[in-house]
């Protein structure tokens, strides 16, 4: 044995990153340039409209009815009762079903992994389609009258998702994805004068230093708006965007912000940015935090 995790040994496959990374970046340029309404299914998947992350929510209710639907199917060998292998059916089936939408959710956030976990995500992605395969195959077997050979392939299909699942902990845990990459600011909660208000240019965004946290002040329509600095999905550095009206595009992976409250407009991220109260008093530029949204 040389010791090696499975993803060492992923990093031991020829140009596996490389042509990883060349599929996730063709999809998500295919999503930008396929229309507002691709961008707001995808949106979905992403789980803008949650808050958080999608597919580890999915992924719970997949994982947890085939191993539930496994676990049945050893039962069953043991008192042969036909209520324990209807009810193994009926989990396998529920896990089949949901694995489409978690799948899609799943490649929503492969098209912006970064490089340094993109490897990991795409074998991560690999196997949770060929557990998918396993287990249509095994309930495809129970349909036909072949449950011995549904239970083989049930029990293959329960040892490749708990491999990915492991995987998927490599992803989340050390490659930190999937985490709001926002430092939470601690103030100013009074008014603070933060900038000079006459060198604040229309549509001409600055990055300042408030009290250790990164601000982005943004000028538009002649109102003053601010927010974090820091795209919450890889940290991208926003003021370095596009801007076009009160929505800012983060540069890295094309998050959009409305930077009058920091919300989401578009993912892939799915934590709003942290946002101030603006106004002008004495010609400086003051800012006060927002509670949470």
């Amino acid at each position: 044995m040389d010791g090696l995790s499975p993803e060492e040994y992923l990093k031991k496959i020829p140009n596996l990153d490389e042509t990883s990374l060349n599929l996730s970046r063709s999809i998500h340029d295919g999503v930008l340039e396929g229309g507002t309404p691709l961008r707001k299914f995808v949106d979905l998947l992403h789980g803008t409209w949650l808050g958080h992350p999608l597919h580890p929510v999915l992924t719970d209710a997949t994982i947890g009815a085939w191993a539930c639907g496994t676990l049945l199917d050893m039962m069953s060998n043991m008192n042969r009762l036909r209520s324990v292998e209807k009810a193994a059916d009926t989990l396998i089936t529920l896990g089949v079903a949901s694995a489409v939408p978690t799948a899609l959710a799943g490649i929503a956030d492969y098209t912006t992994v970064p490089k340094k976990a993109i490897a990991t995500t795409a074998v991560h992605g690999l196997l949770n389609t060929a557990a998918l395969i396993f287990y249509s195959i095994s309930l495809l077997n129970r349909k036909t009258g072949n449950r011995s050979l549904g239970k083989v392939f049930s029990g293959v299909g329960l040892g490749t998702i708990l491999l990915s699942a492991w995987l998927g902990g490599e992803i989340v845990y050390k490659y930190n994805i999937g985490a709001n990459k926002t430092p939470h600011p601690k103030g100013p909660e009074d008014w603070t004068p933060v900038y000079d208000e006459t060198q604040l240019a229309e549509s001409q965004p600055v990055r300042i230093d408030v009290e250790g946290y990164p601000v982005m002040l943004y000028r538009y329509a002649g109102t003053v708006f601010a927010t974090s600095a820091v795209c919450g999905h890889e940290g991208g550095p926003l003021e370095e965007g596009r801007f076009d009206g009160y929505c800012v595009e983060c540069p890295w992976h094309q998050s959009v912000y409305d930077v009058r409250n920091g919300g989401v407009v578009h993912g892939p991220t799915t934590y709003a940015l942290p946002s101030y109260a603006t106004r002008i008093s004495g010609g400086q530029i003051e800012i006060r935090l927002r509670e949470a949204r």
